[in-house]
């Protein structure tokens, strides 16, 4: 037997392969944490996710984020045809939900819940005649589910839990009916009943911003030394050093002092700073990926959140409008709907529609707007001119409808609005003095000069036989 062989045989230590010495110590020595520090990560538990909640400002920022978006909906109810329903004892509720919440506080607390849980609560008896007047979120650490315990072929609602079971502060509890009970949850792809919260994979992260405050409220309180205040003076022999009553001194000296205070002494000192920047342990920047991981989990836009670089108001604009289209109104249906199928209102054909566009943010930039339109009536214009497109194509396109048009009623419509416009101006003045001459030369007869009047010029026939003088009669002497 080898030496190695009999080390591990006599004192049941493992040999090392990786010839690392402090890996044997570990073994040998039970307290070599206490030496070395502790070298395994440190994960925080994830079972208790309001504690989490409740001490983690990162991880409240976020979901608080969420539940207020999708708490400033306005509910409004459709009924089978898609008509706007305005009474019924759904918007009685909605109007008064509990003695304590408005609706939108029901809608905050339930998305609280469901961010931390990903499963949410909600009494709500049902009363005579189906209908239901209370509304009350529950804590969903305080609910207990009590399955039949069926298997597959169990799919009904009522075949897969039995009752609920809530839990009062004083220990207490009290069963609730199925048909009493609201139960949303947010799907993990795997578990029909109690889904696995997004908190469980968001545990690497959460611990790490813990870790990070811990370190820097060590590195706060419990900084240590500041730093070596040595002698350097020296003789032939060495240097000379510092008596106990010097170092004594210069201490008392140093606690003495205030800020601004200067210092003078003899003695030949040498500084040796002991500290150690914080942001060379990059505890900022781990900060910040972490809180980005919550960001993503929840489906939100780091935009919408305090930083150091900050945000343009077009990036803000643009990612709050982006999270409500792409997280906020979905979920906040799918909330809805939930209700809706469990109150059984879904199966009579009601809808409960989530609506934003009252909000600013949700609203149509009329500027930006108005900007794109001028664009393009611009565009479709040189386009119509060139011959690009027809008429009736650019007509199609900005919704306008065109008349027919009668030649013979545009034709005469034009020859009214010239003759309008003739009337009165020079040109006009200068015509019926033309036709006067052509008259008195014989050149056209007086009927034709005002029949030109009356249909050329649109005037009244009595007017025109006015404005035209009679023919003179050639005399003798004219003839010679």
């Amino acid at each position: 037997m080898d030496l190695i062989s009999f080390w591990e045989k006599f004192f049941g230590v493992e040999f090392n392969p990786n010839q690392r010495y402090i890996d044997q110590i570990k073994r040998l020595m039970p307290y070599q944490s206490q030496l070395w520090g502790k070298k395994e990560a440190v994960w925080i538990d994830t079972n208790n996710a309001w504690e989490l909640y409740i001490e983690i400002p990162e991880l409240r920022a976020v979901i608080e984020k969420r539940a207020s978006m999708m708490s400033a909906n306005k509910p409004r109810l459709y009924d089978e045809n898609g008509d706007v329903v305005q009474s019924h004892w759904l918007l009685d509720m909605i109007s008064k939900p509990n003695a304590k919440q408005s609706w939108s506080d029901v809608v905050f607390t339930l998305s609280v819940q469901d961010a931390l849980y990903s499963n949410a609560f909600a009494y709500a008896p049902l009363r005579a005649f189906d209908i239901r007047n209370l509304f009350v979120p529950l804590p969903t650490n305080k609910v207990q589910i009590h399955l039949t315990g069926k298997r597959l072929k169990a799919m009904a609602e009522d075949d897969l839990i039995k009752k609920y079971t809530f839990k009062y502060d004083d220990n207490t509890t009290e069963d609730i009916d199925l048909r009493d009970m609201i139960y949303l949850t947010t799907d993990d792809g795997v578990n029909l009943i109690r889904p696995i919260s997004r908190i469980e994979s968001l545990k690497y992260p959460l611990s790490n911003i813990k870790a990070s405050y811990h370190k820097r409220n060590v590195l706060l309180e419990n900084i240590g030394a500041i730093g070596i205040l040595s002698a350097k003076n020296s003789d032939i022999g060495g240097a000379i050093v510092m008596t106990p009553e010097e170092k004594k001194a210069l201490q008392k000296d140093w606690y003495n002092r205030q800020k601004d205070d200067l210092i003078i002494t003899e003695a030949d000192l040498n500084w040796t700073p002991m500290s150690f920047p914080t942001r060379d342990l990059m505890l900022f920047e781990e900060l910040n990926a972490d809180k980005l991981a919550l960001i993503d989990a929840f489906g939100l836009n780091a935009n919408i959140f305090s930083s150091e670089k900050g945000a343009t108001y077009t990036n803000v604009r643009d990612s709050v409008r982006m999270v409500y289209t792409d997280t906020i109104i979905p979920e906040t249906q799918q909330m809805y709907d939930t209700i809706m199928h469990q109150f059984g209102l879904a199966q009579k054909g009601y809808y409960l529609k989530a609506e934003f566009d009252h909000l600013p943010v949700m609203q149509h930039d009329e500027k930006l707007a108005s900007e794109a339109e001028k664009i393009k009536v611009d565009t479709y214009s040189v386009m119509l001119r060139d011959g690009v497109i027809s008429k009736e194509q650019y007509a199609t396109e900005f919704g306008i409808e065109l008349q027919p048009i009668d030649k013979a009623q545009a034709q005469s419509e034009g020859l009214i609005n010239a003759q309008t416009q003739l009337r009165g101006t020079i040109g006009g003045l200068d015509g019926i003095i033309t036709l006067n001459n052509a008259v008195g030369a014989g050149q056209i007869t007086r009927e034709v000069a005002i029949a030109t009047l009356v249909n050329y010029y649109g005037y009244e026939p009595t007017i025109a036989n006015q404005l035209v003088t009679q023919p003179t009669q050639p005399t003798q002497q004219n003839i010679q």
